[in-house]
């Protein structure tokens, strides 16, 4: 899921965050700007929280949430239901959404955690500022690896 990619958005959410939704668009037209700049490999991942109960079972109105928004938005990159372990423990500790980190190409998280929404501009300006720093030799790389099967499944 990493390795065809410099750099992995990573955008937690759950489906009553009004400030998420108000951003898919601008997602969308990032996403879309992302993929059609090939000197740059970069893609956008979207992870819904709130499909995955503390029980660890799949809440099946929020999921269905996410599928009308993903549907309403016309949003291309993959949204992501989180599996059981939340993605090997590093979901559990977010106390506020959104969240984005971003991930390299061989599944470490790297760089700075982003809370909030942001606009397009705001979303460029991150981007650009992470994607030079995890190509510098010395970049920061934390202590979580992330590999596709703490994912789970994707919604479309």
């Amino acid at each position: 899921m990493f390795s065809d990619y410099d750099l992995t958005m990573v955008n937690v959410f759950a489906t009553w965050c009004s400030p998420y939704v108000n951003e898919l668009p601008d997602l969308q037209k990032l996403s879309e700007e992302t993929k059609s700049d090939k000197d740059k490999k970069i893609q956008i991942v979207g992870i819904v929280l709130d499909t995955v109960g503390a029980n660890g079972e799949t809440d099946s109105d929020a999921l269905e949430k996410a599928q009308t928004l993903q549907s309403q938005v016309q949003i291309t990159y993959p949204l992501l239901v989180p599996d059981s372990g939340n993605l090997n423990g590093r979901l559990k500790d977010i106390q506020a959404v959104p969240e984005t980190f971003f991930v390299d190409k061989k599944g470490n998280i790297v760089g700075n955690t982003y809370s909030g929404s942001h606009t397009l501009q705001e979303w460029q300006e991150i981007i650009e500022a992470e994607l030079t720093a995890v190509q510098d030799p010395k970049y920061k790389i934390l202590n979580v690896v992330i590999t596709t099967p703490f994912f789970g499944q994707n919604m479309v």
